[in-house]
């Protein structure tokens, strides 16, 4: 039997474990559409395999299945079904605003590490298009945000072979294993990608923007990021960051849930010296388009969160936040006293702005006020 064939038979029988589970006596519905108690209860399986839109390779097979509930659905007596309500009518009034409980699910079973559903509604996933066991598919690249409708952010390194590939982004994305969420995900074509003109080989100012040929609709699940003051500080800050990354280093998997990693904002001094004790040298010098972010053991964005937002809350109202740092590059994954390098966002305000203007997007929507 060839590898693949393998591989096909493998992912079928564990797609029916966790797709067909028991029989349905009613109709599957979604969570918010049953009045029943605990209906809106999804246990937190994060390590779930992936699906081809969140990774590469043979390894990973879609795992929607048509049998049973899926597990963001519910088994529900007919009696007990909710009729389905106009949903809100949603809008970028407000960049930053995190929905710190999530949107409608109450999430069970070991959560750390992983967010709420609808948590960070400026998380974006960076897509190319690769062929997977013959059939091509949107392929998981890196992370990315949403500053306004039309244009997202991203680390320059995800993004250099766009001349020659397709690259997509998706909005609206929390588990690449089921297509049944609350509110539904909105994929579009990146049409142009601005990567900064100082960003070299050694991935100084590592940032790009990504221009969306159409706008992004908002929802609760999709949202904008705020971009702080140019050139703000944020050290001694505890914030977020996390796409859908390996969970560790060596051998990790690739998470299908969105993640979420609390890190404390590293001094730039702080962050060097930590740095020069790993085998880059106690010579090495970090450039100042960089902060860092981390150091406690275990606690740590991975392989795959490239591009993803550090986000900080904004003191002058907490429930909001600023976007002050992108997931660049680091010594490992979670090493005690080793923080991971971002790209310094505030530091580069003043160039996002620019390109904004020349492109004819407003600033409104990454605005906090």
């Amino acid at each position: 039997m060839s590898r693949s064939v393998l591989i096909v038979a493998l992912v079928f029988l564990i797609g029916e474990h966790f797709a067909r589970g028991q029989e349905c006596i009613g109709k599957c519905v979604k969570k918010d559409e049953c009045m029943l108690v605990g209906s809106t209860d999804v246990v937190v399986v994060p390590t779930l395999p992936i699906t081809p839109v969140g990774s590469i390779g043979v390894d990973f097979i879609d795992l929607r299945l048509d049998e049973g509930c899926d597990r963001l659905e519910t088994c529900c007596n007919e009696r007990d079904i909710i009729p389905s309500m106009p949903k809100d009518q949603s809008s970028f009034e407000q960049c930053g605003v995190r929905n710190l409980n999530g949107i409608g699910y109450r999430l069970v079973g070991n959560k750390a590490g992983v967010s709420e559903y609808g948590e960070f509604p400026w998380t974006l996933m960076v897509l190319r298009s690769q062929m997977v066991v013959d059939i091509v598919k949107e392929v998981y690249v890196c992370g990315a945000s949403l500053i306004a409708p039309n244009l997202a952010i991203t680390a320059a390194h995800c993004v250099t072979s766009y001349k020659t590939e397709k690259f997509y982004v998706r909005a609206g994305e929390w588990d690449t294993n089921t297509d049944k969420e609350l509110f539904a995900t909105q994929t579009r074509d990146i049409i142009d990608v601005i990567i900064h003109e100082n960003y070299n080989k050694y991935h100084h100012n590592n940032i790009a923007l990504l221009k969306i040929d159409t706008p992004f609709n908002a929802d609760k699940n999709i949202q904008t990021i705020c971009l702080p003051p140019p050139n703000a500080s944020f050290n001694g800050q505890e914030c977020f960051t996390g796409a859908w990354g390996k969970d560790k280093f060596d051998q990790g998997k690739l998470q299908n849930i969105l993640r979420r990693v609390e890190v404390p904002v590293v001094p730039h001094e702080e962050c060097q010296n930590a740095f020069r004790s790993t085998r880059l040298g106690p010579h090495f010098v970090l450039d100042d388009s960089y902060i860092c972010a981390g150091g406690e053991e275990n606690v740590d964005v991975c392989t795959g969160d490239g591009g993803a937002p550090l986000v900080c809350a904004i003191a002058e109202d907490s429930s909001r936040y600023y976007q002050v740092g992108i997931v660049a590059w680091g010594i490992g994954c979670g090493q005690k006293g080793i923080p991971g390098a971002y790209t310094d966002v505030a530091r580069f305000v003043p160039w996002i702005y620019n390109n904004m203007d020349a492109l004819g997007v407003n600033r409104k929507t990454s605005t906090f006020s």
